[in-house]
């Protein structure tokens, strides 16, 4: 049987990087080639003036290109900050996203050889002695680990997660290497939203490569989930499960933004408006996330005759604390009570603005102005527009009117839950979703006791 694989698997993959010192030149050589492309961009823009704009976001994109390439073939840190980046599309100019989405797309799988290899070594033993059948063509590849579909000797069907060599032990050298590759690009993109990326990256990746890890929470969600009839997460088989290699049920059907693509208006609003009631259950009854909104973690499927939404990817999950996430919707009230100098004391109790920010600074005028710009949504009972909404962009404008604040940042706890929006946030624009969501952020207001005037 595994001589039949190595005939069907080919060597079409890539191998990945994974020596310290390997790594850290790929990344260095990019970071040159793209510093100096940067340059001449820039300077071209300067001299031909708005007649330059065309070769500028020409340069934007085939240094994105270069970037992808490198991004794709390292994985890991390297591979997750160019994920990130793409997610938040007004972080960093439209061509330059739209290249470093590739990664999310057509992220290139490993060698046969190597997966092969990685596997038998945390299983010890032969493939053939776990599986009646394994598919050599990966079924996706993300920045962690590349999911195949196999068949176990008892007949199950299932998808098997393989992490990249040297993912983990890279992590450091990665993060650092990046950090000055990035730094190029000190026009593309704000320096200090970066460097709290890099934090999260960080944390975020070392939760990620523990797949044993995931293998409980995909237990623990498997029970979480039956609260929601039309929810469920796959069921892990743990005794083929290691630190490296995740061996789960398989669940066919079709990613989320493929399977909206095809629905009808009303359906499609819908599964939109669930998709948002499943993120506010999670963060203000459960005071947890599973913290990539990306549509590839989202599978609809059918389940004794019904759709399903399935989640997939728990590698990720935060939790916060109760205070905090009933925090946000006390602020939502003081928008729906005008009460904006509230607003700035329960800024200060869940941890805004750290000790940098003199709250005595905030005027509550500019704060009512402020949610205005980033909660408004939430501030009317009518649909609202999310295709044409543009928080970051217009919040940007208002601080540099208002540079005090500029200090109203986040607690470091909570970048994860911002991270999360931004993706909520571009997929419903992306769909140009027009969704009434001041019903449900009242109603779990009431029900989390927040609620201020509770005839509404």
């Amino acid at each position: 049987m595994g001589q039949d694989w190595e005939k069907l698997a080919g060597e079409k993959g890539e191998r990945v990087s994974s020596g310290k010192f390997e790594r850290m030149f790929k990344l260095g050589s990019v970071s040159a080639s793209v510093a100096a492309s940067s340059f001449a961009g820039k300077m071209k823009r300067f001299v031909k003036g708005d007649a330059g704009e065309d070769e500028l976001r020409d340069n934007y994109r085939k240094n994105a290109a270069k970037i992808t390439q490198a991004l794709g073939q390292l994985k890991g840190a390297s591979m997750k900050v160019g994920q990130m980046l793409s997610a938040d599309p007004e972080l960093i100019p439209p061509e330059f996203a739209e290249g470093l989405s590739a990664l999310q797309r057509d992220a290139p799988p490993m060698t046969w050889n190597t997966l092969k290899s990685t596997l038998e070594e945390a299983l010890d033993q032969p493939l053939e002695s776990v599986f009646r059948h394994f598919d050599p063509e990966p079924v996706g590849a993300a920045s962690i680990g590349q999911v195949h579909r196999g068949t176990l000797l008892t007949g199950e069907k299932v998808a098997v997660k393989v992490q990249y060599p040297g993912v983990a032990d890279a992590l450091e050298s990665d993060l650092e290497a990046l950090k000055s590759m990035i730094g190029f690009g000190q026009p593309f993109v704000e320096r200090e939203r970066l460097d709290r990326y890099f934090a999260e990256i960080k944390e975020v990746l070392m939760t990620e490569a523990d797949y044993l890890r995931e293998a409980d929470e995909l237990e623990r969600w498997q029970e979480i989930l039956t609260a929601k009839p039309f929810l469920q997460a796959p069921k892990p088989f743990k005794e083929f499960t290691r630190k490296n290699v995740l061996v789960m049920e398989f669940i066919e059907g079709d990613k989320l933004d493929v399977a909206i693509e095809k629905m009808d208006e009303d359906e499609k609003e819908l599964w939109l408006r669930r998709w948002i009631e499943i993120y506010v259950w999670m963060f203000h009854e459960l005071s947890e996330l599973h913290a990539d909104p990306h549509p590839g973690n989202f599978l609809f499927s059918t389940r004794d005759g019904q759709t399903v939404l399935t989640l997939l990817d728990f590698g990720c999950v935060r939790k916060f604390d109760p205070a905090f996430t009933d925090g946000i919707l006390e602020l939502l009230d003081t928008c729906w009570q005008d009460d904006p100098e509230r607003a700035v004391e329960i800024y200060q109790r869940i941890g805004f603005g750290g000790e940098r920010l003199d709250f005595s600074t905030l005027s509550p005028s500019l704060v009512a102005q402020y949610h205005d710009i980033v909660l408004t949504p939430f501030l009317r009972d009518e649909a609202f527009d999310f295709g044409n909404w543009q928080p970051a962009f217009e919040s940007k404008k208002f601080m540099m009117s208002n540079p005090a604040f500029l200090a109203l940042t986040p607690p470091p706890d909570a970048l994860m839950y911002f991270r999360v929006l931004s993706g909520i946030k571009g997929l419903l624009g992306r769909f140009g979703a027009q969704i009434n969501v001041y019903p449900l952020a009242v109603e779990t207001a009431r029900r989390r006791g927040v609620l201020t005037d509770t005839s509404q």
